[in-house]
């Protein structure tokens, strides 16, 4: 297929508009456009006119394809109204009056700024600056939602924007879309952010999904009154291999002898009992040989985890509260915070094992959002920050670039 025909279909340009096609010796690619002379409407009296006045030279930047920069120089025609004697400039699909950007390139230049990728790295695709990347991004504006979803999800990720090390993210844990993203975390920043919804709004969330964090405990039980708070089974079940951990960091600086023996084999401890290879399950064996504290540790986390097997509410309450005892029993001061800890939050931790919800798709957005920053070497300007968040969360969408 010619050139030509490539440019009709990536860059939108007809065939018959361009009058010559020049390639440099650096691969970028030059066109001459022109377009016949047509019936005009004028914009000031909607009198129809043919009549010309000359042409203007107006460069314009298609963009990069193959890594080789398209620019054109467009003779923009003007024409001359017989009734009003007003001169108008004609319509063309090239490039928007007083830009340089082609329109087909300013829609790639907002599509990526919904992928995971650097304002520098826009900038070579779309051949422009990374300032004018950066000022069409200041131009997107996503207004706070409206609705609040049935199943809420809200954690906190490390943004470092705006002065703020922590933003929080607000998920749709149903219909897992990103609802918002909110500049710090701070109690009363949250709070006047839900204020913001009618109550009816808020009695619409059913189900709030979070981490065991007691500010946004504080948070949802003011402002979601009859909402069920979750707790995350992950960050749950987490404590648990924390408190594992910890005992065989205590034992391998203890066991000098088996410090090697603890140390690179500590994900034997982790990993699933029916999952272990032969050689790890003699790898485990050893390790709770040679200290009674993991065998104890290992024995409440095997203990912990057949929670997952139990369905009714009374049969789980029954269960963590055993569990505890054990706990208790064990006189291992790794664990000691639990009994705090699980009373404080029993009800949550007991909807976490019950209900389908779970934070996994906020954590997921976390980890999109620790790549994008990663990428752009930090992302300080706020607005900018969520506006990119949210397209990357709604990339197959074009309804905010739309509005």
């Amino acid at each position: 297929m010619s050139t030509v025909n490539y440019t009709e279909i990536i860059f939108k340009i007809k065939e018959k508009y361009i009058k010559h096609t020049r390639v440099n010796e650096d691969g970028s690619v030059h066109f001459t456009l022109e377009m016949p002379v047509a019936e005009q409407v004028c914009p000031h009296c909607g009198a129809s006119t043919r009549k010309s006045k000359g042409k203007r030279p107006r460069e314009v930047k298609f963009g990069a394809i193959q890594h080789h920069t398209v620019t054109a120089t467009y003779l923009q025609r003007r024409y001359k109204c017989k009734e009003c004697n007003h001169t108008f400039i004609e319509k063309n699909p090239f490039v928007c009056r007083y830009l340089r950007l082609s329109k087909t390139n300013m829609e790639y230049l907002f599509r990526q700024l919904g992928e995971k990728e650097s304002y520098t790295e826009m900038a070579k695709r779309s051949d422009v600056s990374v300032s004018t990347v950066i000022r069409y991004c200041s131009k997107l504006a996503i207004p706070k939602p409206v609705q609040l979803p049935t199943v809420l999800g809200i954690d906190e990720y490390k943004g470092n924007a705006e002065g703020h090390v922590y933003q929080v993210i607000i998920t749709d844990l149903k219909n897992h879309s990103v609802v918002d993203i909110l500049p710090k975390r701070d109690t009363r920043a949250l709070i006047q952010y839900f204020k913001g919804f009618s109550k009816e709004t808020r009695d619409q969330v059913k189900y709030i999904v979070m981490d065991m964090s007691p500010l946004f405990k504080l948070v949802m039980k003011t402002m979601f009154p009859h909402a069920h708070i979750v707790a995350d089974r992950y960050h749950v079940c987490r404590l648990v291999d924390w408190a594992l951990e910890r005992v065989r960091k205590r034992e391998q600086k203890r066991l000098v002898a088996h410090s090697r023996t603890l140390k690179y084999n500590r994900r034997v401890l982790m990993k699933n009992p029916n999952k272990l290879t032969e050689s790890e399950r003699v790898k485990l064996l050893e390790i709770l040989r040679i200290s009674d504290d993991l065998r104890r540790a290992y024995g409440l986390r095997l203990a912990f985890r057949k929670i997952f097997k139990i369905y009714s509410i009374p049969n789980i309450e029954r269960y963590i509260q055993l569990w505890l005892k054990a706990v208790e029993s064990s006189h291992l001061p790794e664990f000691s915070n639990f009994k705090t800890s699980f009373n404080n939050w029993f009800p949550q931790i007991v909807n976490a094992f019950v209900l389908p919800y779970s934070n996994g798709f906020t954590e997921g957005c976390n980890n999109n959002i620790k790549v994008l920053k990663r990428i752009s070497y930090g992302l300080r300007h706020f607005e900018r920050f969520r506006v990119r968040i949210l397209l990357l969360s709604k990339k197959n969408s074009t309804s905010y670039l739309n509005s």
